[in-house]
């Protein structure tokens, strides 16, 4: 960011058209237009009666640059004013909204107030200033026009009278509230509390290291952000100029910004982006230690870089993206606004297109363009998060549970048994000789069976059923409160969808068959043996030609170790 964009974000509250800052009975005046300049100090220059004819006329607002751009020092300002009917009753004031980078102001001569200190104790002003013009000074000219004397002092950049200078009665202009630190508190709130949010997840996930990059970039922008309140600049103002400190905020937000994209799209961080990281770190350091004037001159190009920077970034993302990668296009849009904003903004620094309004008194591009960003990861890393999690209870191909959660409700329904009483039925399922499918017509063809067999267990199962893939071809479905007849019906039904399965390849399509071992358990059976004796009887099943089901009724209240009998399967075949 350069000084101009720092600065005119601080500037633009006062900025609105007059109409829009008007107030009833108040006779709000914009001193905005020509105003005549003067490089240079004297204290004569303050007078009314000076003849200013030969003095330069400048836009105002607008930079000290544009009509002296190689001088840096000692300037004045100055302007005719004719007070309106509606303030002759005074008390009459005046609102400067940011002058850069100290100054005075003079009515007729008589000083009426002014921020930060000249040389040699140099102190930067910030932010606006609310003066009162006292009767004697309304008094020296009472019949003729008034005289407004500004004078500067320009330390670095830009500088000048960079908002417009407002005239109502004192009284409106001070009940008058800008929304600037308003709207930056809102902001700046907002992205701290992402960044602290992510910060804690990073501390609790440390695997995760997205959120961690993620929380640097926006408490960066956070403490850059910060930099345009009045209230924090005025704080800060005597340890560390607001500018050298939102321009290291935002250097050193550049290699976690890199990271994190970098991170997003499971792009590798070699050794190029290592010297670029280092190239930060060295940026970082000159801009804590260099002279604001250098640090200024070699801003724009600073600034230019990290455009070209973000950009380059942007292809890299638009190209690793792929529509099977979640949030994909989400956080391209979102990396794709961040980066877009930020040139737009630099863009209209140099005037090569016009400054965009987003929020009363802050204009800039790069907030809302951030506030995108934010939202795009947030959305990202927190579906990423939901993914894993989903991912660790469901199998993502078949879309049914895993084996562990397969196995902790069974934990679960034993000890109810136990409790109250009833039964539950295990069925576990196995493709015929699945294998032949994948030599056949490749994986590809093998998953597509695996995703078509889980949609039809999950259609043949009851809602308060539990399918799951076991491993590889091997199936699984608890049926809570379900006898040996039920499940042997279950099973009919599944093997009815299946046997109407058509996984289409070139040439025809491929159908499969499924082996299937039942066991019923009731009262006080251990969940482990009612697995052990489902395992059995679809081995049976396999050992006898497949394609068929054999069914099991364990004797009440068997437990592992062979405690109870094991009856005679019940065999039902195809």
């Amino acid at each position: 960011m350069t000084r101009r964009l720092l600065l005119v974000l601080l500037a633009v509250c006062l900025s609105l058209p007059a109409a829009a800052q008007s107030a009833p009975g108040g006779g709000v005046r914009v001193l905005s237009g020509t105003w005549k300049a003067l490089r240079g100090d004297s204290p004569a220059y303050a007078d009314p009666a000076l003849d200013d004819r030969a003095w330069a006329r400048v836009a105002v607002p607008g930079g000290w640059e544009t009509a002296f751009p190689d001088h840096d020092g000692l300037g004045w300002y100055r302007v005719s004013v004719t007070i309106p009917d509606s303030l002759v009753a005074g008390p009459v004031g005046l609102s400067f909204g940011l002058v850069g980078d100290a100054y005075e102001a003079y009515f007729n001569g008589v000083k009426i107030g002014g921020r930060g200190r000249f040389p040699p104790d140099f102190v930067e002003g910030v932010g606006p200033a609310l003066m009162l013009v006292p009767p004697e000074a309304l008094a020296r000219r009472a019949n003729g026009e008034h005289v407004l004397a500004v004078r500067v002092f320009n330390s670095y950049s830009q500088g000048g009278i960079l908002a417009p200078v407002r005239m109502a009665r004192y009284d409106v202009l001070a009940q008058e509230h800008s929304p600037r630190d308003m709207v930056i508190g809102v902001l700046v709130s907002f992205f701290m509390a992402i960044g602290v949010y992510h910060l804690v997840f990073w501390l609790r996930r440390r695997a995760a290291w997205e959120n961690l990059w993620f929380a640097v970039v926006c408490l960066a922008v956070s403490l850059y952000g910060t930099t345009y309140s009045t209230t924090v600049a005025s704080l800060v103002v005597e340890h560390v100029n607001p500018y050298r400190l939102g321009l290291m905020a935002m250097v050193a937000a550049g290699p976690f910004f890199m990271a994190l994209i970098y991170r997003l799209f499971d792009l590798r961080f070699g050794v190029r982006e290592r010297i670029i990281a280092a190239g930060f770190v060295a940026v970082l350091a000159a801009a804590a230690a260099a002279p604001l004037a250098l640090l200024a001159d070699v801003n724009k190009w600073v600034s230019a870089l990290l455009a070209v920077g973000m950009l380059t970034i942007v292809v890299r993302a638009v190209l690793a993206s792929s529509p099977h990668r979640p949030h994909a296009t989400t956080l391209v849009l979102g990396t794709a606004a961040f980066a877009l904003s930020y040139v737009y903004d630099l863009a209209s620094q140099y005037g090569f297109v016009p400054m965009a309004w987003v929020f009363p008194s802050v204009p800039l591009l790069f907030w809302l363009g951030f506030l995108v960003f934010v939202v795009a990861v947030g959305t990202s890393t927190a579906g990423k998060w939901a993914l894993t999690e989903v991912t660790a209870l469901v199998d993502p191909l078949t879309e049914l549970s895993r084996r562990h959660v397969l196995e902790d409700a069974l934990r679960r329904e034993a000890d109810r048994l136990r409790r109250g009483g009833g039964a539950m039925a295990l069925v576990m399922i196995d493709l015929d000789f699945f294998k032949q499918v994948n030599d056949a017509y490749g994986h590809g063809v093998g998953d597509e069976v695996l995703m078509r067999v889980g949609r039809l267990l999950r259609s043949s199962a009851r809602n308060i059923d539990l399918p799951a893939r076991f491993g590889g071809e091997e199936f699984a479905v608890l049926l809570y409160d379900t006898r040996l007849d039920g499940a042997l019906a279950f099973a009919e039904r599944f093997r009815a969808h299946l046997r109407e399965l058509r996984v289409p390849v070139p040439g025809g399509a491929v159908q499969v068959t499924a082996s299937l071992g039942i066991a019923v358990g009731a009262d006080l059976v251990d969940s482990d043996v009612l697995v052990e004796a489902a395992d059995r009887a679809l081995y049976r099943a396999k050992s006898e030609g497949r394609d068929r089901m054999v069914g099991i009724n364990l004797a009440p209240g068997a437990t592992s170790g062979g405690s109870m009998p094991m009856p005679r399967p019940r065999v039902e075949e195809a």
